[in-house]
Order: C-alpha cells, then structure tokens, then sequence
C-alpha cells in the first residue's frame, strides 16, 4: 500500500508538457478532450480511509463536453469533467469532476501528463464533503 501511495504522489507532483503554457493563455480544451478521450483503467483509494478500489473510466468527446462513465464495484455513474485552472497567478490546468460513488456525492481534481507510448495519465484526490483525508485515483489508458 505504501508503495501505491508514494507513486501516486510522485505522479501529482509530476508536471506534464502538454500541461504548461505561458501565463494568460487559454487552456486549448478542443485538443484536451479529444487527447484524453479514451478508455481506462481505474485504482484509487477512498476518502478518509485506507479501502481501496479498482474499476473502469470512459472519457468521450461530446459536443464539446468531456463525458465520464465511471464503473466500479458494478455500479456506474455518469458525469461531465470541465478543465480548469489552479494555484493563482501559476494557472495550473486540472481536471475536475462531480460524481456520485457508494451513493455519496464526491469531487475530484485530477492533473495529467504523457505516458511513455503519448497517452494521457491521469491522478487525482477525491474529495466528499468534509473529507479529512483525500482519496486518491490514478486512470491508467487502456492500449487499443
């Protein structure tokens, strides 16, 4: 478990070169959906506890609006993630998504880079409503 732990850690805190851009300009969301849609494989730990899942993430590109369809344990939910920004001046782009997990309502914010084969990887903390420790998720792509 500690070694998920510290590669989920070392995988935030990685910064992405698709991710920088200089200040005052517009993340190019076009391009971001279409590079991240795609299928994945999901690990993530939940909130304020040391449980861990495992499950499956489909992002598509949909007129315009990144839709998400999260299986796990069976269950699915669907949702939509919006790009943002983060951290101030810095203008940190992220991920953000509003979903419903073991009937609860969560939020997650997610950065990305490039894996070695150019796709996206994602990692994340999950959040529920007065959360005192974070989960964490990381969405590996799954090959085609």
């Amino acid at each position: 478990m500690r070694a998920f732990l510290a590669i989920l850690i070392m995988m935030l805190a990685s910064h992405s070169t698709l991710c920088a851009e200089p200040q005052g300009k517009q993340l190019d969301e076009e391009s971001l959906r279409n590079y991240m849609a795609g299928e994945y494989d999901l690990i993530g730990r939940k909130a304020d506890s040391t449980a861990t899942y495992a499950g499956h993430v489909t992002l598509r590109d949909q007129g315009g609006v990144l839709k998400v369809m999260r299986t796990i344990e069976g269950k699915t939910d669907k949702c939509a993630a919006r790009f943002d920004t983060v951290a101030g001046t810095d203008r940190i782009p992220v991920l953000r998504m509003h979903f419903l997990f073991d009937g609860k309502e969560y939020d997650a914010t997610y950065r990305w880079q490039s894996d070695p084969d150019n796709y996206p990887r994602l990692t994340g903390y999950v959040y529920l409503a007065g959360t005192k420790a974070p989960g964490l998720e990381a969405l590996f792509p799954i090959h085609q």
